[in-house]
């Protein structure tokens, strides 16, 4: 399914016996431009950039943590609710889900709805989203530990590589591996 949004991303499923990856979900995005107030700075002071990081921080990359950080909560709990009902549909007992960019954040809210089943292990694995940036209103119910896995990968081609503050979310439990 692929679906118009501020956003672009995908999500693949795959599951026992071979771990075989289908497509899930993706989206697209048409260019949407920020105002100039939406991309000064000053407007990033709350993210707390190291030095290094600030030198980094592009007009390009501030509008795409300005999508991240006025994100439409409404379609991201609906797109939520689908890949929930999609696990929940799913026979086998373990999982593995690759996602990036807007992906992640969809896997994020049905992951931490409390609302995905106990009995199936399901390994998550992500790239290209800033974790800092997740809504708090989405973190409901802390995933189960021993069934469910986060790994959190950053390539080094990535746009979210040189800005380390972005990887890590205060609520949010992963691995974390630096790709070359």
């Amino acid at each position: 399914m692929k679906k118009l949004n501020n956003f672009q991303g995908e999500i693949f499923f795959s599951q026992e016996p071979n771990f075989e990856d289908k497509l899930l979900m993706s989206y697209y995005s048409e260019s949407n431009e920020a105002g100039f107030e939406e991309t000064i700075m000053s407007s990033f002071d709350d993210l707390n950039f190291s030095t290094d990081e600030k030198k980094n921080l592009s007009s390009k990359h501030r509008k795409i943590l300005n999508k991240y950080r006025y994100i439409n909560q409404f379609e991201l709990s609906s797109d939520a609710h689908k890949l929930v009902s999609e696990i929940q549909k799913c026979k086998s007992a373990s999982i593995k889900i690759k996602a990036h960019d807007y992906g992640v954040y969809i896997c994020l809210a049905a992951l931490y709805s409390g609302k995905l089943p106990i009995n199936k292990k399901i390994e998550f694995h992500f790239e290209g989203s800033p974790l800092a940036l997740f809504p708090k209103s989405f973190l409901k119910r802390d995933p189960k530990i021993l069934t469910h896995k986060i790994v959190f990968h950053v390539k080094e081609n990535s746009w979210l590589s040189p800005f380390s503050t972005l990887y890590s979310h205060d609520q949010i439990k992963c691995f974390h591996l630096k790709a070359a």
